[in-house]
């Protein structure tokens, strides 16, 4: 029902349907928003300060295309249709890098994937950032596994630049940062 809600919200049917897991107080998204009126944005996160400092900036800045809500991003087949998504992006995710028992609670595992893969269109976009070189190699070996295709756009918003602030602290102390843009593997029949 989000097209129908957004079509309602934004007084016409959107162009497209976006969502950012893990979208902190906003700054990507309120941007992508504020530069993409006529597309629909989600911002999901799992701190309700954070979803409600993000929904009062989309008020302030009048943007009726970005909805911000609280929820695990486990819970996607509870929220989301089959392929009812055009893109999701997932920008520095906590990689769980400290203690080994935690790698029980990433999110980018083979699992999560195939349910994301279910509820993207077959043309959509997943970009995926981050700051941990191993996290990015153990993410890549699963998208690579489970017949993601790795892409380099030549439009839409993943082929524009969008930082976050993690990214830029990141850069400005000299670490490496991955990006990464997929499209989802074929859906069997």
């Amino acid at each position: 029902q989000w097209r129908t809600y957004f079509t309602e919200k934004m007084g016409q049917d959107p162009e497209h349907l976006v969502l950012e897991i893990g979208s902190h107080y906003g700054e990507v998204i309120l941007k992508m928003a504020s530069d993409s009126r006529d597309t629909a944005f989600i911002g999901m996160d799992i701190t309700l300060k954070r979803v409600v400092k993000l929904a009062q900036k989309a008020q302030f800045g009048e943007l009726l295309n970005l909805t911000s809500i609280l929820c695990n991003a486990k819970y996607l087949d509870a929220l989301f249709a089959p392929q009812e998504l055009d893109a999701v992006l997932v920008f520095f995710p906590d990689p769980w890098a400290k203690k080994k028992r935690y790698h029980k609670n990433r999110l980018l595992k083979p699992e999560f994937l195939a349910l994301l893969a279910s509820k993207l269109k077959p043309d959509a976009t997943f970009w995926f950032k981050t700051d941990w070189g191993p996290y990015n190699a153990e993410v890549l070996d699963a998208l690579h596994a489970a017949g993601w295709r790795e892409i380099i756009p030549e439009s839409g918003l993943a082929s524009k630049v969008y930082t976050s602030r993690f990214e830029r602290l990141f850069k400005e102390q000299g670490l490496t940062t991955y990006a990464s843009v997929w499209m989802p593997p074929p859906q069997l029949s």
